[in-house]
């Protein structure tokens, strides 16, 4: 849940067991008798909810309906492919690519956590590495030059061996309450000037209910994609792709849309969720600051009671900079690590994306 546009894994990696190796541009190699993983795309919504309903580590950025309906918004391509090998199902892997010019990134998006999905035994026996090898001939085709796998938050997963094929590993922190805990606990874990910071919206009219569908494709749009320019950061949503997105999921009974509106019915903050079974996912919570009590606080706490009354995990997700943080850890929340593996060939390019990042938030900061 990014209170400040979207979560931007990139600006808050840290060094995690290995650092890059050197790259592996050729085919995976198998030894006699060594199985040959197969691929099976994956191309209807069925298929795929029947595949990732066999596997670990799902979240709601992996559904079917938002995962094709983001890609379709931000005019990205989503392919997804079932690995086997040996008889035996691996694992789900979602590949949504981003056009630059002749080549492609892969799963460098505004979202957490479009990674791949294994089954459990799969995890168990270390078939990690097995599993995302069987995908490099696709990369290699779609002229990958940026690949980028996240895993489910809190996931045990050992990524060591990918350090040998060229990507960089890092654990990047992810917030959540615990659903298990319930609504008294959690506040009475709370300091007591975050309570009172949570009371004092009440009492000055702050209210929270569910959003409109005008508030959804009109107001929701506008903050996502300004909200990030005014930080001086380049957004991941302009506002037409912003305006797609929350046309195609306005009605999407998976999405939780709730506003907080001040005593004469204004609209402040709107934080948008996926509802999964066992987590509510945050994935977008925008508006602009105001003076009196914070509808920030005020969004995230119903959010967090929303969840908690029905047993749900509250995921806040990552931090987007310092003072996100600071506020994420003051509403209660417990840091899972993400683990994140990404490549980058040729060496070059990653000279070139950084001279244009530097460029385009350079531009961003002189048009707030």
């Amino acid at each position: 849940m990014a209170c400040a546009g979207c979560v931007d894994q990139e600006s808050n990696l840290a060094p995690c067991r290995l650092g890059r190796g050197p790259g592996d541009a050729s085919p995976p190699r198998h030894t006699p008798g060594e199985h040959v993983p197969r691929l099976q795309e994956l191309t209807g919504e069925q298929e795929y909810e029947a595949e990732l309903s066999r596997c670990v580590g799902v979240t709601g950025y992996h559904r079917w309906f938002f995962i094709t309906a983001f890609a379709e918004a931000l005019g990205l391509r989503m392919r997804a492919f079932a690995v086997e090998s040996g008889g035996e199902r691996l694992g789900v892997i979602p590949l949504v690519f981003r056009s630059r010019g002749p080549v492609s990134t892969v799963n460098q998006v505004p979202v957490t956590c479009v990674g791949p999905v294994m089954r459990d035994e799969t995890l168990r026996s270390g078939r990690v590495d097995e599993m995302l090898r069987a995908v490099e001939p696709v990369l290699r085709a779609e002229r990958a030059v940026v690949t980028k796998w996240a895993f489910t938050p809190g996931l045990d997963v050992d990524i060591s061996q990918l350090a040998s094929r060229g990507f960089q590993l890092a654990s990047v922190e992810n917030f959540a309450i615990p659903g298990t805990k319930s609504i008294d606990d959690y506040l009475k874990g709370l300091a007591p000037k975050q309570r009172a910071a949570i009371r004092r919206g009440g009492l000055r009219g702050l209210s929270t209910g569910p959003s409109t569908r005008e508030e959804i494709i009109e107001w929701f749009p506008r903050l996502v994609s300004g909200e990030e320019s005014r930080l001086g950061r380049v957004s991941e949503y302009s506002t037409a792709a912003a305006g797609r997105l929350a046309d195609r999921l306005a009605d999407d009974p998976r999405l939780l849309w709730r506003s907080v509106r001040n005593a004469d019915g204004r609209t402040l903050v709107m934080n948008a969720s996926i509802v999964e079974t066992d987590r509510l996912w945050g994935w977008l919570l925008v508006g602009d600051p105001v003076p009196g009590p914070s509808p920030h606080v005020a969004a995230m706490w119903d959010a967090i009671e929303w969840s908690l009354s029905r047993n749900l995990t509250c995921d806040f997700g990552g931090a987007t900079s310092p003072g996100n943080r600071d506020f994420k850890v003051a509403m209660g929340g417990e840091v899972e690590f993400v683990a994140v593996a990404e490549r980058i060939r040729p060496r070059i390019y990653e000279k070139l994306r950084t001279v244009h990042s530097r460029v385009a938030e350079y531009r961003a900061a002189r048009a707030r």
